[in-house]
C-alpha cells in the first residue's frame, strides 16, 4: 500500500512507538520492562530504517527487500522472547519457572531447524525462501504459545491486571499477524487491495495498547472477587 494515506498510519505507527518508549524512560519502567521496552524501541528504529532504504533505493530494490525481511526477522525472534519472558511472569513461584527458559530455546532452534528444512527442500533461493519461512513460523508458534499462556492465566487465575492486559493485547496482535499470513495465502489477489491494510493497523494496535495500559494500569493494580484493588498512583 502505497500514497498519502499509508504514510500516515506509519507514521502514527511511528509516534505510538515512541510514546511507549518515552513513557517507559520517563517513568523509570523501561529496564523493569526491558524485553517490553526493547521490542518497542527496536520497532521504532526499524520502521525508520526500513523507511529511509525505500526513499534511498525504492521500495522494489533488493536493499529494500533485505533491510525488510532482515528487520521483520530480528523483531519476530525478540517477539518470541517477550512471549518467553512473560512466560516466566506468569509461572513465577511454580516449580515450572525453571523449565521456561531451557523449554524456549529448545522450541526457537526447533522452529529454525524446521524453517530450514522447508526452505531447503523447496529449491528455491535458501537465504530469500528461508527469511520468508522463519518469520511465518515464528508468528505461527507465537499465536499457538499466546493460547497456551493465556490458558495458564486461566488456570492459575493470575491477578495482576497490567500483566493480563500486556497479555491480551499481545494476543489480538498475534492473532491478527496469523490472520494476515493466512488470508494472504488463501486470496493472493487481495495482497494489495483489502489486505494490504491490515498489516499497518495491526502494527499500530500493539503500541497503543501497551501504552495505555501502562499510562492507567499501575503495577501493583489486582484482580479481586467482583473489584479490582489498585493502589493509587
Amino acid at each position: 500500500m502505497q500514497g498519502p494515506v499509508s504514510y500516515a498510519i506509519w507514521m502514527f505507527v511511528l509516534l505510538a512507538e515512541c510514546f511507549f518508549v518515552v513513557c517507559a524512560l520517563y517513568r523509570r519502567e523501561f529496564l523493569r520492562n526491558l524485553t517490553l521496552s526493547s521490542y518497542m524501541l527496536l520497532c521504532l528504529v526499524g520502521n525508520v530504517g526500513v523507511y529511509v532504504c525505500s526513499r534511498a533505493y525504492g521500495i522494489h530494490s533488493a536493499e529494500y527487500f533485505y533491510s525488510y525481511y532482515s528487520s521483520d526477522i530480528l523483531l519476530s525472534v525478540l517477539m518470541y522472547f517477550v512471549i518467553a519472558g512473560l512466560f516466566s511472569q506468569v509461572f513465577a513461584g511454580t516449580q515450572f519457572s525453571r523449565y521456561v527458559r531451557g523449554a524456549s530455546l529448545i522450541l526457537l532452534g526447533a522452529t529454525a531447524l524446521f524453517a530450514f528444512i522447508s526452505s531447503y527442500s523447496a529449491g528455491q533461493k535458501i537465504s530469500t525462501q528461508f527469511a520468508v519461512e522463519l518469520e511465518q513460523d515464528l508468528n505461527f508458534v507465537g499465536v499457538v504459545l499466546m493460547y497456551v499462556l493465556w490458558g495458564a492465566v486461566t488456570k492459575l487465575r493470575e491477578s495482576r491486571l497490567r500483566l493480563v492486559q500486556v497479555i491480551l493485547a499481545l494476543g489480538v496482535y498475534c492473532s491478527a499477524v496469523a490472520a494476515t499470513y493466512a488470508l494472504r495465502n488463501l486470496f493472493p489477489n487481495l495482497e494489495f487491495s483489502m489486505l494490504a491494510w491490515l498489516p499497518p493497523i495491526t502494527a499500530l494496535w500493539l503500541p497503543v495498547a501497551w501504552s495505555y495500559t501502562f499510562m492507567r494500569v499501575p503495577e501493583s493494580a489486582r484482580f479481586a472477587p467482583g473489584h479490582l484493588l489498585a493502589a493509587p498512583q
